[in-house]
């Protein structure tokens, strides 16, 4: 695939519910080199860049990033549209796929199959579908679309559109939903309804510790269905409140 792909990583250390959440340690690594080195993985994708604030707290991305020689960039903290827009821009992407950075699951194999229905399809967005409470599979979803449509979104969208990028993107383009296929009745123990993988709260934080333990010391390249195998075989509640 001859395309201009870049993937850019919203990235912050303030988070009201669990504060430094990016910078958590996952075994060996942080959650932000985690994500970095899952998304380094597609076989598609030109750059993997981190796009931050000029915050003073957000220093200690910038730093991590040029340490790690991880593209980075840095911008408004209110106007996350324009910092997205900004980055993209600096890096003259053409083609963006937009992940968050409290995806420490994130699975490469599953953003280049949704980047083949993009260019398959010739649509405008692409995101994933939602099941239940929750884009499925949370934790591991991304949103691809070509910088015209940000651009257009940078210059048009109103006060209420500006911090989740795409949300007016999303409004005026979004056709089709991208499905991972999943055997969900191979998995019959989750209730795929209320599946959360992605690191927002403490508990959030100890069920990731737990996959990790249990997954990525195992197998560090793990994927969609490692996970869900290990959650499957685990679960005692639907809360995980029991698994080992």
């Amino acid at each position: 695939m001859n395309k201009n792909i870049d993937i850019i990583v919203q990235a912050r250390i303030g988070s009201t519910r669990l504060p430094g959440k990016i910078i958590k340690l996952l075994e060996d690594k942080i959650v932000l080199q985690h994500d970095v080195e899952r998304l380094r993985k597609s076989k598609y994708v030109r750059n993997v860049i981190i796009c931050t604030s000029t915050l003073n707290q957000d220093d200690i991305i910038y730093d991590f990033c040029i340490t790690h020689n991880i593209l980075c960039f840095r911008g408004s903290e209110q106007n996350v549209l324009e910092r997205y827009y900004e980055t993209a821009k600096h890096f003259n992407s053409e083609y963006i796929v937009r992940v968050t950075s409290d995806c420490p699951l994130v699975d490469a194999r599953f953003l280049d199959l949704m980047i083949e229905k993009y260019f398959e399809m010739n649509l405008n967005y692409l995101g994933p579908k939602y099941f239940g409470n929750h884009k499925f599979p949370d934790g591991f979803n991304g949103e691809i679309f070509h910088f015209n449509l940000l651009k257009e979104a940078n210059e048009n969208a109103n006060i209420n559109e500006l911090e989740h990028v795409t949300t007016y993107i999303i409004k005026k383009y979004k056709i089709f939903e991208f499905e991972y296929p999943v055997n969900y009745e191979k998995y019959k123990n989750i209730d795929f309804s209320n599946l959360h993988l992605s690191l927002d709260t403490p508990e959030d934080y100890i069920l990731l510790q737990k996959i990790y333990k249990n997954v990525y010391k195992n197998k560090n390249d793990f994927g969609i269905e490692d996970v869900l195998e290990y959650l499957n075989s685990s679960m005692i509640n639907k809360n995980f409140n029991l698994l080992e």
